[in-house]
């Protein structure tokens, strides 16, 4: 799963792919969409199959995917083969998360513990890529960046296969039998849920995707001091992620995924009035930190709710991650083209505003 982190730095490869391919900015994030838009594709399958054949096979086969997709966008000869290999990132990238998550979430009472443990490993993962990504594009370019990382991908993934091979014959997942575990069910279970998901997690792809080319032209800063930006938002992430481990042991999932949305909401707007890079870098960590929750306490209460189908609800969760992240990218990019990057924190607030609401709509199982 700590392969999928180095893949999603967008902020600092959306300048390469407008360069490149002469993009508008909404074109640029209309990419980021198309990429989710595979990783929901592939995550709406998971969510039918996943309870039935089990999340170990999958992890290998669509790491394997997403690596050999990166190797293909960076010789994209076209914006349309770009798409289409985005789109393919995303349906690996979903997949492997999704499947990592799935087999944490089995993992009974302690369940809150190891998603913590394994997004605060993302978190890690995801603030030392923009650093590494910004070294590297600085010298090779965005495709040299994501050529290195779709290679260590496809032998990541051939260790994963060879080191579990002996585990996957012993690897049976039980099967529903029952209407009362459908996925019509536990959609209907977690609808709010996911919503609220789609909103706390779009929000943070909104930064993740646009805090770059925010500072670049707000605060005329360099190349070497931007591509720090989206480290520093992750930095928060894995802060908040870490704190939610452990708050997760006594408080709800859903008191905590609502008071990380008012979080968000004043950070995002101090964001936006800094009048420094540094000031708004501090208030960037604590938009991390409101935002980090998503994954981890989504997917907690989503398998409280259905027990019975940790694999399905938790693909759902992710779902609902993806289509907001690719969303309110998209949106925020068609906006801020025609009004500039002081809506950005307006967005992000209209957006939580939904999120709040589904929380609240939600309670949580007796």
């Amino acid at each position: 799963m700590l392969m999928v982190a180095w893949a999603r730095p967008f902020g600092l490869v959306i300048p390469g792919l407008i360069q490149t391919f002469g993009l508008s900015l909404d074109e640029a994030g209309f990419c980021v969409t198309v990429l989710e838009i595979g990783g929901v594709t592939a995550m709406l399958a998971l969510g039918w199959t996943m309870d039935r054949w089990g999340a170990l096979k999958l992890i290998s086969i669509t790491l394997a995917l997403g690596s050999a997709a990166l190797l293909l966008s960076a010789v994209s000869p076209s914006y349309n083969v770009l798409l289409l290999s985005f789109f393919l990132i995303g349906t690996g990238s979903a997949g492997t998360a999704s499947s990592v998550n799935a087999l944490m979430a089995a993992t009974g009472e302690r369940r809150s513990f190891y998603l913590g443990l394994t997004h605060a490993l993302f978190g890690l993962t995801s603030i030392l890529a923009p650093i590494a990504a910004g070294f590297i594009i600085g010298n090779s370019g965005w495709q040299g960046y994501y050529a290195l990382v779709g290679l260590a991908g496809l032998l990541f993934s051939v260790a994963f296969y060879l080191s579990t091979y002996s585990q996957l014959s012993d690897s049976e997942p039980d099967t529903p039998s029952d209407d009362r575990d459908s996925v019509a069910v536990v959609l209907r279970r977690i609808g709010p849920v996911c919503l609220g998901i789609s909103a706390l997690v779009g929000v943070q792809g909104i930064f993740n995707s646009w805090s770059y080319l925010d500072s670049v032209e707000r605060y005329q800063v360099e190349h070497a001091s931007a591509s720090l930006v989206p480290a520093y938002l992750w930095s928060g992430i894995l802060l908040g992620r870490t704190l939610q481990t452990f708050l997760a042991r006594r408080f709800h999932a859903r008191i905590l995924l609502i008071g990380s949305c008012f979080v968000t909401v004043a950070a995002a707007q101090f964001v936006g009035l800094a009048g420094s890079l540094w000031i708004a870098s501090v208030f960037l960590v604590v938009v991390g930190i409101g935002v980090s929750g998503g994954y981890q306490l989504g997917t907690a209460w989503a398998v409280e709710l259905c027990p019975r189908r940790l694999g399905a609800a938790s693909t759902f969760i992710m779902a609902s991650a993806a289509v907001g992240s690719g969303i309110w990218t998209w949106v925020t990019g068609v906006v801020v083209e025609r009004i500039g990057f002081v809506a950005v924190p307006w967005v992000a607030t209209t957006v939580l505003a939904l999120g709040v609401v589904s929380f609240g709509l939600k309670r949580p199982a007796r």
